[in-house]
């Protein structure tokens, strides 16, 4: 095989593994601990958001400043979240709150909060959440 060919491909390959890099980088940008508020009755909560084994991220609820919210919260999950590079956003990703099962949409907003976007069906028929990053977990 030519030197320039074996040089083309071994540019190529450091090419694609660097934009796969890149890429999980920026989709690892969602892991770790969010302030957050129920819609209604705005009892903050802490989320921590994870990627598991299949590439997917998924999120728990972690802290609760309210114990009277406790059991309303502690069924709080986000999973099968995936990370689209071309919008930035996890997409794809199914939210379970009170017995229901929404479909989940996240993006950080231009101030570095996170968007999260919950809806039946299509995205018109549900509602936003704004979740602040916070740097450690909060004591029970």
């Amino acid at each position: 095989m030519p030197i320039l060919k074996k040089t083309l491909i071994i540019v190529f390959l450091v090419f694609v593994k660097t934009t796969i890099a890149f890429s999980q980088t920026q989709a690892d940008d969602i892991t770790g601990y969010y302030l957050a508020h129920t819609p209604s009755a705005k009892e903050p909560f802490q989320v921590e958001f994870f990627r598991v084994q299949n590439g997917t991220y998924e999120a728990r609820v972690v802290w609760i400043e309210n114990p009277d919210f406790r059991s309303r919260l502690e069924d709080l999950h986000i999973r099968n979240l995936s990370f689209n590079s071309g919008s930035t956003q996890w997409q794809n990703g199914r939210m379970t709150f009170e017995g229901r099962e929404y479909r989940v949409t996240i993006s950080f907003t231009d101030d570095g909060r996170l968007r999260v976007r919950g809806f039946f069906g299509i995205s018109l028929l549900g509602r936003t959440m704004y979740w602040t990053r916070e740097q450690a977990l909060r004591e029970s």
